[in-house]
């Protein structure tokens, strides 16, 4: 068991430094480290589009595996029972399974005799499937379903970070700008609660530098106590006002607030954050 430890450590520690190449070397670290921890001939990731309910074959490697890449499929056979239930499928005996379908085996000359297949998923979405094929030992152990999940666990978390650092980029890009010149103050964290916008005109209302921006949205508890609890309802409930009012004090001056709070979305219309819109309506 240690030695299965240290080599989950050491595959977590490499993935860190996969990561900063982009999705696609996440990927492919994924099947080829994956396939040398779990022992077997031929590894698979399938990209999702739960949508359309189909799989594409992104990373693979094995006698055949370069041909198949970018091929697209319907949800079917193992790693489409994988994709539909979003559970680990482990099938020993692929032949006599009826989850297993002949199709690629019949298309390729491969032969499929054993499949480990595990749904990637990061905050509650499947981005894909990692298939797993034919164990050197002959088959696969519940042991190497549970490695197998740990590790595309972590590969998804990389992969998952990555976009949502991608996408709050473009947005810092495209709307930084517009942020700092709103004539009302505006702080936004990501769905991490990390604070990811402070403008001027909330540094003015609060009568503080930029020293909040990059720190945990909680440490503004100290600044305005509603702040936190208008963002935190965001992040975790999903629950957004419109024009509402706290009080709190400002350097032992006693201001109203209005404010109304709000997701932030991508560029892409995910939600990666929330913020809180608000003015100093003191002497209205």
């Amino acid at each position: 068991m240690s030695d299965i430890i240290d080599l989950l450590l050491k595959f977590d520690s490499d993935l860190g430094a996969e990561r900063g190449k982009g999705e696609d070397a996440v990927w492919d670290f994924l099947v080829r480290r994956g396939a040398a921890l779990l022992g077997c001939h031929a590894a698979t990731f399938f990209d999702a589009d739960e949508t359309r309910r189909r799989l594409t074959f992104r990373k693979s490697i094995g006698p055949v595996g370069g041909d198949l890449v970018g091929v697209a499929f319907s949800y079917q056979g193992v790693a489409g029972a994988c994709a539909e239930r979003k559970e680990p499928v482990l099938v020993n005996d692929a032949d006599n399974s009826p989850l297993f379908t002949k199709k690629v085996d019949e298309g390729t000359g491969f032969r499929t005799r054993n499949v480990l297949a595990v749904p990637v998923m990061a905050n509650g979405e499947l981005l894909g499937v990692a298939e797993f094929v034919n164990s050197v030992s002959g088959t696969f152990s519940e042991e190497a379903l549970k490695v197998a999940a740990l590790i595309c666990a972590a590969a998804a978390r990389d992969v998952y970070i990555g976009r949502l650092e991608a996408t709050i980029k473009q947005l810092n890009l495209k709307g930084e700008s517009t942020i700092n010149n709103l004539s009302g103050g505006f702080i936004g964290a990501d769905l991490t609660g990390k604070v990811i916008f402070f403008n001027p005109k909330a540094s003015e209302i609060f009568e503080v530098g930029q020293e909040y921006l990059n720190r945990p949205v909680v440490e503004l508890f100290q600044l305005c106590p509603d702040i936190v609890g208008a963002i935190g309802d965001v992040l975790k409930q999903g629950r957004t006002v419109r024009r509402q009012e706290f009080t709190c004090t400002v350097n032992g001056k006693k201001k109203v607030v209005g404010y109304s709070s709000i997701n932030i979305k991508g560029v892409d219309g995910k939600v990666i954050g929330a913020g809180i819109i608000f003015q100093d309506i003191t002497n209205l």
